[in-house]
């Protein structure tokens, strides 16, 4: 059974130059980690490690497939030719004034 630095050290090894990455089934992970189950820590565990060596590894919301792929090491802001209009769902609110009188009508 191979412990999740070791797991992650493997996979970097052997995925580090798939630069569009690749992804896992949990039969895939159960086989190559020599491991019958493994825990949501296990993945965070593995995730941690490679975070480190620069790339990811996180799963789908039911946990049947698991992707590895390179972090990126760009801004998004440094992309700014390509959002040229102000996001539109960010709003500023004013502050509220306090004991204000209320407009009558």
């Amino acid at each position: 059974m191979k412990s999740a630095k070791e797991f992650a050290g493997w996979l970097h090894e052997r995925f580090r130059e798939v630069k569009s990455g690749v992804y896992l089934t949990k039969s895939d992970i159960a086989t190559l980690s020599g491991r019958q189950r493994f825990t949501h820590e296990f993945i965070t565990d593995i995730h941690y490690e490679l975070a480190l060596q620069g790339m990811g590894f996180v799963t789908d919301t039911h946990r049947e497939k698991f992707y590895l792929f390179h972090l990126p090491t760009e801004h998004w802001q440094t992309q700014s030719g390509h959002y040229q209009e102000p996001v539109s769902n960010i709003h500023l609110i004013p502050p509220a004034k306090r004991n204000a009188p209320t407009p009558s009508n």
